[in-house]
């Protein structure tokens, strides 16, 4: 008799057991469910918001197009132009016919040339293209041009700007330095009409070297 009431109390206790243990997992998933009860319906009640808040975005949305301003073709008058613009040239030009070594003068007296205007470039190719070039690849001459910004000079004249440009002018000739030599280009400057490539129509009209000491 004892085993037989063991066994109708066996599933009983089972039972009671599983009930307990489903009340304890719903007690520690209460405050879980209260949460998401909260933002269903803190969700339920923004949602409407939204959409009309959408809609009245999309009813007075308005485009706007930001277009790059389009160079107008043309010319600018030297008196349009600041001076820092002409020394940029000029300092340019300084670099590419002073600074140079014999396998990169070509290059740069090819490209000093595209700068250049009457009465300037018929003078620089026979001058420098020419003669001078000639005796830089055969001498395997360098030269390094120095320049002094604090005795830059620009002069104004009319429609011709003067941009003086002051520095040391070292040389080495077959690896050889010679003596340091101070030098002063006065590259004179007017515009034509402005392209792609010379967006502020900068052209030289003149260049002039001075050697000042040694």
């Amino acid at each position: 008799m004892a085993k037989v009431a063991e066994l109708f109390k066996a599933p009983a206790e089972a039972i009671t057991k599983g009930e307990n243990d489903t009340f304890r997992l719903w007690e520690g998933y209460q405050e879980q469910a209260s949460m998401w009860r909260i933002m269903a319906l803190g969700q339920l009640m923004t949602t409407p918001l939204l959409i009309i808040l959408c809609i009245y975005i999309y009813a007075t949305r308005s485009t706007i197009l930001h277009v790059p301003a389009k160079p107008e073709p043309g010319i600018y008058a030297v008196s349009e132009l600041q001076d820092s613009q002409f020394i940029a040239t000029a300092t340019e030009m300084a670099n590419l016919i002073a600074s140079y070594q014999p396998l990169t003068a070509r290059k740069q007296f090819i490209a000093a040339a595209e700068m250049l205007n009457e009465p300037a470039l018929s003078k620089f190719k026979e001058d420098m293209l020419e003669i001078e070039l000639n005796a830089i690849e055969s001498t395997s001459r360098t030269q390094m041009f120095f320049i002094d910004p604090t005795k830059t000079t620009v002069h104004r004249q009319g429609n011709t700007v003067s941009v003086g440009l002051t520095g040391e002018r070292l040389k080495l000739i077959g690896g050889k330095q010679v003596p340091t030599i101070i030098t002063r280009f006065t590259i004179s400057m007017t515009t034509n009409p402005r392209h792609r490539l010379n967006p502020n129509g900068i052209v030289v009209t003149n260049i002039i070297p001075e050697n000042l000491s040694r």
